[in-house]
């Protein structure tokens, strides 16, 4: 009698778990309360509704917000092997794109948008965009790049971070906000001001928008708040420097990359890893144009940031 008694309470509590859990699976999207959550080993309390991205209140008006933004922390706090290649890469270009940012009167969480982008590699994706920042051909060379079978500067971290600038700069005139100039990054300014003008609002926290755009500032704000707060996550930030390199100055243009990296004492596939814009063998140049080359800085010479050396360039170039 006490055995039958046992197998039913048992398999009651089975039964009610096993519902639970079917249930909780069909209303995620339905029922998200933000309660105390259980994320990579630590607790967070409800999430709270004044965060502020680019100096702009972030709204959780709806149970998907909450959703999405906590999805967003689950899978930054979770990488384990690939969080700390994104923190590392964080560490060397962060700050390098938030003071070029920051210098063209950007706000500097626009930093944060290749992480969502690219995880900050230069990587292809399906559907044509390329690089840190994640530009598409078309867009690329609008904005001021060179895309052609020997250079493709999508894959150039300071002059892809120039043409980014550029698209922010003119989406924020056209919207007046911050977060519709950064979400228009995922959409497209065309598509932001289609969706804007067929449903009659101006506020990105009104529009009824695709739910990779719907969630896209909410990711931003996920992103920033596991590079701040990195402990918070269980995770470490650690102090990266990139590579010392010597930075050379092409101005005639180069038949074969290869005959030019034996001149200079280095591999052809080193010139390669440290210029992943240079795509083709060759590398022609237009009359008064030039290029500048990165190689390893020896040992023995004395170190230099050519990365804050080239910005100080284009620095004067835009004055």
């Amino acid at each position: 009698m006490i055995r039958k008694n046992i197998r039913v309470v048992f398999f009651s509590i089975a039964s009610f778990l096993g519902a639970f859990i079917a249930f909780s699976i069909i209303n995620e999207d339905q029922f998200y309360i933000p309660q105390t959550e259980h994320r990579h080993q630590f607790f967070n309390h409800k999430i709270p509704t004044h965060h502020l991205f680019a100096g702009e209140l972030v709204h959780f008006k709806n149970p998907k917000a909450y959703g999405y933004y906590n999805r967003e922390l689950q899978s930054n706090a979770q990488r384990n092997s690939s969080a700390r290649l994104l923190l590392k890469n964080a560490a060397i270009w962060l700050p390098v794109f938030e003071r070029m940012l920051t210098q063209q009167g950007i706000p500097e969480d626009f930093k944060y948008i290749p992480i969502v982008e690219s995880g900050l590699q230069n990587v292809y994706s399906p559907k044509g965009a390329v690089g840190f920042w994640q530009l598409k051909e078309n867009t690329a060379i609008e904005l001021g790049l060179i895309v052609n079978a020997e250079v493709d500067e999508r894959l150039h971290p300071i002059r892809s971070t120039q043409a980014a600038i550029r698209f922010f700069k003119q989406a924020y005139k056209e919207f007046g906000t911050w977060t519709l100039a950064a979400a228009s990054y995922n959409r497209g300014m065309g598509g932001m001001q289609r969706a804007m003008d067929k449903q009659g609002v101006n506020d990105f926290y009104d529009l009824d928008l695709n739910r990779e755009t719907a969630s896209y500032i909410y990711r931003l704000l996920a992103v920033k708040d596991v590079m701040e707060h990195p402990n918070k996550y269980g995770l470490k930030m650690y102090r990266w420097n990139r590579p010392a390199v010597q930075s050379i100055v092409v101005k005639e243009s180069v038949s074969d990359l290869k005959t030019w990296a034996a001149k200079h004492n280095v591999r052809y596939d080193v010139v390669k890893e440290y210029n992943p814009w240079l795509i083709g063998e060759s590398l022609t140049l237009e009359k008064g144009k030039s290029f500048t080359i990165e190689l390893p800085l020896k040992m023995t010479s004395p170190a230099s940031d050519s990365i804050f050396v080239e910005l100080d360039k284009l620095d004067k170039q835009e004055e």
